[in-house]
C-alpha cells in the first residue's frame, strides 16, 4: 500500500527505468510523444462533456463553452484523417466502440459474421453472446481464413449467401493484409448486408496511407482505438459516411454505455492527429518495411512466419507459428526483457509481434536483424534469457528517443 506521494513516484520511476531497457514488440501498444502526452494533463480531466446525439451543441452540463469547441474540432480532425463525414469520440476504448456498433445495428435474431479469436479477432460480439440475454438475441458466426492469415474471400461469399447475415465485421487483432472490403461491397449491396471494419490495430497505417481506407472501399462504419499503430492516447472512436447509422450508434453509446466520455484525452488525440498529418506517411511506410525485414530475418533463422507466401505481412503485425503455444514463448522472452503479445484467446498456435513502437523509437531494417538474432538466441539456441537480457537492454537504450513527432 502506498503511504505517501514519494512511494507513488518511486514506483513510477522503477517502471520507466524497466521499460526503457525492454524491447517492446507488443502489437497493441505504442509510445506517445511528449507533445501528445503533455496535452493529457489539463482541467478537462475533471469535467463532463455530455451532449445529445445529433445535436452536440445541446449540452447537459453548463460550463461547456470551450469543451464543445474541443470536441467539434477534434471530431473534424478525425473525419479528415479517416475520410469520414461523421465521427463519435465518446467510446472510451476501441472494444467499447465495437460493442456499440453491434448493439446499435443488430436487432433480435440478427446474425453477425466477424473474425474469430482463433484467427486473431478481437473477441467482440462472440464473447458478448456469452452473456445469456445477449446470446438469446444476437447470432454469431465467423468468417473463414486461409493458411496465410488472409480472409478466404470465396469462402466468405459462399457463407454470406447461405446464412444471410445482417452485419459483417472485417478486421481484428492479427491483421496481416488488407481485407477485401472493396470486393465484398457488391455482394453486400446485393444481399443488403452492413459492412463494418474493426480498425483498432491498423488506424495508424490507414491514416499514414500504408493501408487502404475501409470507408473509401465501401465500409458502412469503421471503429477502433487510437493507441496501437496510431500513436495517440488510449481511447475509442466510430466514423462513418452514413448519418442514419451514426445516429443509431450515438444513441447506443450514450447514455447506455458511456456517460462521462473522458474528454481529457481529446487535446492529446488532436495533437496526435496533427503529428500523423505531418509525419504519418513516412512512419507508416517504415513500419511496413520493418515488419517485412523482421519477418524475413526470423524466417532465415528457422522460425515459421505466417503469411510467407504473401510477403509475410503488410501491417505492423507478425504472426510467428509455435509448437507449444504463444504464452510460453512470450513468458520466456519476457525474462530477456523482450516484450510481445501472447495469444490472449488461448485458441491460436501463433505468437504476435508488432513493429510500431520500435519504428517510433527510430529503429530501421538493420535493427530488425538484431532483434531477430536476439529472439533466436533465446528460443532456438537455448541461451538463458538472463544471458541475453544485457544485449537487449543495450539495443533498447540506444533507441530511447522518438521519431515521426513534433
Amino acid at each position: 500500500m502506498f503511504e505517501n506521494p514519494r512511494d507513488i513516484d518511486n514506483l513510477l520511476k522503477k517502471h520507466l527505468s524497466y521499460r526503457e531497457s525492454c524491447l517492446n514488440l507488443i502489437a497493441s501498444e505504442n509510445y506517445a510523444s511528449e507533445f501528445v502526452r503533455g496535452h493529457q494533463t489539463s482541467d478537462l480531466s475533471n469535467r463532463y462533456g455530455c451532449y445529445e446525439t445529433g445535436n452536440p451543441q445541446n449540452r447537459e452540463y453548463t460550463g461547456n463553452r470551450y469543451i464543445h469547441e474541443f470536441e467539434m474540432q477534434t471530431q473534424a480532425l478525425v473525419c479528415d484523417i479517416f475520410h469520414a463525414k461523421y465521427a463519435d469520440l465518446r467510446p472510451i476504448s476501441g472494444h467499447l466502440a465495437g460493442m456499440a456498433v453491434a448493439l446499435a445495428l443488430l436487432e433480435v435474431d440478427d446474425l453477425v459474421i466477424e473474425v474469430s479469436l482463433a484467427d486473431w479477432g478481437h473477441g467482440m460480439v462472440g464473447p458478448m453472446c456469452d452473456i445469456s440475454q445477449l446470446g438469446k438475441t444476437i447470432r454469431i458466426d465467423y468468417m473463414p481464413f486461409d493458411k496465410n492469415g488472409g480472409v478466404d474471400f470465396d469462402g466468405l461469399v459462399a457463407q454470406v449467401r447461405e446464412l444471410k447475415p445482417k452485419l459483417v465485421i472485417f478486421g481484428g487483432s492479427g491483421t496481416l493484409f488488407a481485407e477485401p472490403v472493396k470486393a465484398f461491397r457488391p455482394v453486400a449491396d446485393e444481399l443488403n448486408i452492413l459492412v463494418g471494419y474493426d480498425a483498432a490495430h491498423v488506424t495508424g497505417l490507414i491514416a499514414g496511407g500504408a493501408m487502404p481506407n475501409p470507408l473509401d472501399e465501401g465500409a458502412d462504419v469503421m471503429f477502433g482505438s487510437t493507441h496501437k499503430s496510431f500513436p495517440g492516447p488510449q481511447g475509442g472512436f466510430v466514423v462513418s459516411n452514413r448519418a442514419d447509422l451514426m445516429d443509431k450508434i450515438g444513441k447506443t453509446i450514450s447514455p447506455s454505455l458511456v456517460t462521462s466520455h473522458h474528454i481529457h484525452r481529446l487535446p492529446a488525440l488532436a495533437a496526435a492527429i496533427l503529428e500523423m498529418k505531418a509525419f504519418g506517411a513516412d512512419y507508416a511506410a517504415q513500419i511496413v518495411k520493418n515488419t517485412k525485414a523482421l519477418s524475413k530475418a526470423l524466417d532465415a533463422h528457422g522460425f515459421k512466419i505466417r503469411g510467407k507466401e504473401r510477403g509475410y505481412s503488410d501491417t505492423h503485425i507478425i504472426l510467428l507459428e509455435t509448437d507449444g503455444g504463444g504464452q510460453s514463448v512470450a513468458k520466456r522472452l519476457e525474462m530477456a526483457d523482450i516484450l510481445l503479445s501472447d495469444d490472449f484467446s488461448g485458441s491460436s498456435s501463433d505468437v504476435r509481434l508488432g513493429t510500431q513502437e520500435a519504428t517510433r523509437r527510430g529503429m530501421k531494417e538493420k535493427e530488425m536483424e538484431e532483434i531477430a538474432l536476439l529472439i533466436k538466441r533465446v528460443m532456438l539456441d537455448g541461451e538463458s534469457p538472463e544471458a541475453v537480457r544485457g544485449d537487449v537492454g543495450e539495443l533498447s537504450r540506444r533507441f530511447n528517443g522518438l521519431e515521426y513527432c513534433f
